[in-house]
């Protein structure tokens, strides 16, 4: 029992320390046994432990362990992604086109799953548990528009701190943000900003259409459908696609409401 212990914890602080592992990469890094290492990574998921994503099949914590160094994912959390991921795998199985699922955790926005591994297209891939551009990503801009003035600020403040944001960028920011604001609360989802092309050096070559799933006056999780730019225009894909988008996050809610 205390080795199996020892080996759980060791394999839960590998996992705290790295952007998501294979079984055979966590291994190799705990010297432990690929079929022990499988058998306790089972074990750790069906207590809620640990995860294994969709997007890229890698395992992740769900726990907070001292000097933990990845982006952590607050277990209460835990049972709404699950939800949400369920509801975003219908929706791409209805739509073709994939779901990210972002969910706030302290003044950040984060990216926690993806439906992209289950469509035909080749899209290009994204990270799990990246922290997204709260200014130019539609996820974060429908974020900004569905929270509170002050929680808005809040976040406004974290995204001037970037280093990747200049003076001229807040300027700019400021003087558009009132009327997109308004426009983003009336039509219910954000667009990605038109120079925004996803966190990834290069260009994914992706637009994004993003809605807010709003609890109690709390922005409690964003979703957004992705396609390649060359397919349609924001307008033409909208006209199609985003009232899909905007039913399931509907959807989610009222499950959310029975619980």
């Amino acid at each position: 029992m205390t080795l199996a212990l020892d080996r759980g914890i060791q394999i839960l602080t590998e996992l705290g320390n790295a952007q998501g592992l294979t079984l055979s990469e966590l291994s190799q890094r705990t010297l432990i046994p690929k079929s022990t290492t499988h058998r306790l990574l089972k074990r750790l998921c069906e207590q809620g432990l640990v995860r294994q994503n969709l997007l890229d099949q890698r395992y992740r914590s769900n726990v907070l362990l001292p000097q933990q160094t990845e982006i952590h994912i607050p277990p209460a959390e835990q049972p709404l992604i699950e939800i949400i991921c369920r509801h975003a795998e219908a929706l791409t199985d209805q739509v073709l086109w994939p779901s990210d699922i972002f969910i706030p955790i302290d003044d950040r926005l984060v990216l926690v799953e993806s439906t992209r591994a289950l469509t035909r297209l080749h899209l290009t891939h994204c990270r799990i548990q990246t922290q997204v551009d709260l200014l130019r990503s539609a996820a974060g801009r429908a974020l900004l528009a569905f929270s509170e003035p002050d929680v808005c600020e809040r976040y406004l403040r974290q995204a001037w701190q970037s280093t990747r944001c200049k003076t001229n960028d807040q300027q700019h920011f400021s003087k558009i943000w009132p009327a997109m604001r308004e426009q983003i609360r009336q039509q219910g989802f954000a667009f990605r900003a038109p120079s925004y092309f996803g966190e990834r050096e290069s260009s994914d070559e992706l637009r994004a259409i993003a809605a807010p799933l709003v609890m109690d006056g709390k922005v409690r999780a964003c979703i957004n459908l992705v396609w390649p730019k060359l397919f349609a225009s924001e307008a033409v894909f909208a006209k199609d696609y985003a009232q899909p988008l905007l039913t399931t996050v509907s959807n989610i809610q009222a499950q959310l409401n029975t619980l």
